[in-house]
């Protein structure tokens, strides 16, 4: 399947849409997406960090299904 190019702040915007679904968005906050320079095991060129504070897991455990399906949709613009 091929991706299509998306520029960072589009995809940030969708992130963060899906992100605000989770109870306690505003306690653990997502960083930026970021371009890995290479493409990784599954094609992909982009990836994002979480902030690692208390309760992370659950967070990253709610967005991480999105993320990854995104990840299979969508390369990051250069």
């Amino acid at each position: 399947m091929k991706r299509a190019t998306i520029k960072r702040k589009e995809l940030q915007k969708l992130i963060r849409a899906k992100y605000k679904q989770y109870k306690d968005h505003k306690n653990i906050k997502l960083g930026r997406v970021f371009h890995l320079g290479y493409l990784d095991d599954v094609g992909c060129n982009w990836s994002i960090s979480i902030a690692r504070d208390d309760d992370w897991e659950a967070a990253a455990d709610f967005i991480r299904p999105y993320i990854v399906q995104l990840r299979y949709r969508y390369r990051l613009a250069k």
